[in-house]
């Protein structure tokens, strides 16, 4: 009898390894072009990234969560001007359409780097990780580099 439980349990286990290994290889169907951190001054608490989503897959992509070991936390932003006024709208998701592009640029979207964990300057690079609402994710590096106006 506890040799069947054994048994059992080491099925279980063997199990359970292959979904963990699964989920590690669920990596979202997106590319990058295009990416960098604009340099800020070593006591700023907030920094910029710029960047091309490319959704190379035939459905849509909803990424909702930004990450980084460099920072607290990463948020969606797009600047919007109205009436000669310049405002800055948080968003919760990212939506790429099937086969299209989002590209987060000066002046619109763009991703807010909050409190960065060491000073950052031009020629660093940051570990930055997507993930979409079906749990898929993609890491991808993003060089700093001197504030292009």
């Amino acid at each position: 009898m506890n040799k069947n439980i054994l048994c059992s349990f080491i099925f279980l286990l063997a199990g359970f390894a292959g979904f963990t290994s699964s989920l590690q290889a669920n990596e979202a169907n997106i590319s990058i072009e295009d990416a960098w951190i604009a340099e800020a001054p070593p006591v700023s608490k907030v920094m910029v990234a710029y960047l091309t989503i490319n959704n190379d897959s035939d459905e849509k992509i909803t990424i909702n969560k930004a990450e980084s070991d460099a920072y607290s936390k990463i948020e969606f932003h797009e600047t919007i001007h109205e009436n000669g006024m310049a405002s800055m709208v948080s968003y919760e998701t990212l939506i790429i359409p099937a086969h299209g592009r989002m590209r987060l640029e000066r002046g619109g979207a763009h991703f807010m780097l909050f409190n960065p964990k060491r000073p950052l300057k031009a020629g660093d690079t940051v570990d930055i990780t997507l993930h979409t609402t079906n749990h898929a994710s993609r890491t991808f590096s993003v060089p700093v580099k001197k504030n292009q106006y």
